[in-house]
């Protein structure tokens, strides 16, 4: 049986901890994992370990569009010494939420992840918050929103549906 990631309507919790001073754009996805999690750095490993090959190639094509922009084509945010998950460095974690991102001069990003207990297993929530800091990043937000959603429900789909727990050392 595959589990259901459900749209919500953005946790406070995400708003509180993403430290952004105003927000131009978030979401909130929710599903129930049969795994429990040991905490939300091991759930955000799950989210973002091997992507579908459907990413991959998003990304790549997000690359090739991005560039005559000046936009980055790839992420390349300084570790703020508390590592990185992928390629996001973890601005805050706790054990049940930990915040990923970063900032260019175009828009701030984070990317929040908590975990809740449940009788069979974790509940995982992602929520994505953006602040747009020109008009490039307005216009660079409007052009991936369809792929956004479809790739934040289809990343923690993966996760939730995994049947094997990820290690710190998978990523």
């Amino acid at each position: 049986m595959t589990n259901k990631v459900l749209l919500i309507p953005t946790p406070t919790a995400a708003i509180r901890a993403s430290g952004l001073t105003n927000i131009d754009f978030a979401d909130g996805y929710s599903g129930q994992a049969d795994l429990t999690y040991v905490d939300a750095e091991q759930a955000a490993r799950a989210v973002f370990a091997d992507p579908p090959h459907m990413v991959r190639c998003l990304m790549a094509l997000r690359n090739r569009i991005v560039a005559p922009f000046g936009l980055k084509a790839s992420i390349d945010f300084s570790d703020r010494g508390l590592g990185k998950i992928d390629v996001f460095p973890i601005i805050s974690s706790t054990g049940t939420e930990v915040v990923v991102g970063g900032n260019d001069k175009h828009l701030d990003f984070r990317i929040w992840i908590s975990i809740q207990p449940s009788l069979n297993g974790s509940e995982v929530k992602i929520s994505t918050l953006v602040k747009i800091n020109s008009l490039l990043g307005r216009l660079y937000l409007f052009v991936i929103m369809p792929f956004h959603k479809l790739l934040s429900r289809s990343l923690l789909e993966r996760a939730v549906n995994r049947r094997d727990n990820v290690s710190p050392e998978a990523m």
